[in-house]
């Protein structure tokens, strides 16, 4: 009997294991599992005239849109996580970066829209992609401004892309970065998106937090702490930023924007939209306090 009971406790335990390990797989994949449908909206949807310009890098290819206008600065749109520049919210700032004057480059990131596959890192590599970019348009456009808009993944990439500018043999000035939503803490964002869309509770994503970071780095070879290492960092942000966020974010919440700030430099600040409650939704809560926020960091 006691022999039959032990290997019932055996066997329990390998089938807990087994499904707290299923599960934390379930939270890793769907980290890394950015597929999205390619989208055809263009800037002709809201009057624009564009090119259509393909990048060529070391491993991969990026696919922009080159909107030019009358200005010494131009704007790169960076769009976020599983978004693409075709997406409706990315058209919607084209068009306003275009009645405000600005030129405008937008791109898909590697594995995102029409851009080729590459390493996915959640923006720390990705500022590659911005490099290229930048490289590309100042020896084929004559580019010598550049603004940074980011949202989300491409915030954070915008940022990202700011810390290490200096380091970089880019004859271009980055006059200004305008990041909304960025995320500080990688792993609590996707810990809270799990509970919100599946059936398991906030208190069980978190047990299984030490599973995911298992796997990611087993499979993915990705530390999602890294993001966070990135901005503790001593190194500071010596280009003018502005973060945004929104006063309720399911996502990603104010605070995670506040941590940001207060690691990256006085160059830097955060303003808070306190009728925004949902990500992404700054624009439209409140129109004149966001243009007036573009204009104060990109003018």
């Amino acid at each position: 009997m006691i022999l039959i009971n032990k290997k019932k406790s055996i066997l329990i335990i390998t089938i807990l294991i087994f499904i707290y390990f299923a599960l934390s797989f379930v939270v890793s994949f769907s980290a890394f599992n950015i597929a999205t449908d390619i989208k055809d909206n263009s800037p002709k949807d809201v009057g624009l005239n564009f090119e259509d310009i393909e990048i060529k890098t070391e491993n991969s290819s990026i696919s922009t849109w080159w909107i030019p206008n009358n200005s010494e600065t131009t704007i790169l749109l960076l769009h976020g996580l599983r978004g693409q520049k075709a997406d409706e919210e990315i058209i919607e700032k084209i068009e306003l970066f275009n009645e405000l004057g600005f030129s405008i480059i937008a791109i898909d990131f590697r594995n995102h829209g029409k851009s080729g596959l590459g390493t996915f890192t959640f923006g720390l590599d990705e500022v590659n992609d911005v490099y290229s970019t930048m490289n590309y348009y100042k020896s084929n456009q004559g580019i010598n401004e550049i603004g940074i808009w980011g949202f989300s993944y491409g915030a954070t990439t915008a940022i990202f892309t700011g810390l290490e500018f200096n380091d970089k043999n880019i004859d271009i000035e980055i006059t200004g970065i305008f990041a909304e939503s960025p995320y500080f803490d990688l792993l609590e964002v996707f810990t809270d998106q799990v509970a919100l869309r599946t059936p398991l509770t906030t208190s069980m994503a978190q047990l299984l937090k030490p599973g995911t970071i298992l796997l990611t780095k087993l499979i993915y070879g990705f530390d999602f702490s890294s993001v966070e290492t990135k901005f503790l960092s001593t190194k500071k942000l010596e280009i003018p930023t502005v973060l945004v966020a929104c006063l309720v974010d399911e996502i990603i919440p104010p605070g995670q924007v506040s941590e940001i700030q207060k690691n990256i430099g006085l160059k830097s600040k955060t303003i808070i939209f306190d009728d925004c409650n949902s990500h992404g939704s700054a624009l439209k809560s409140d129109r004149d306090k966001y243009i007036k926020a573009l204009l104060e960091v990109f003018n």
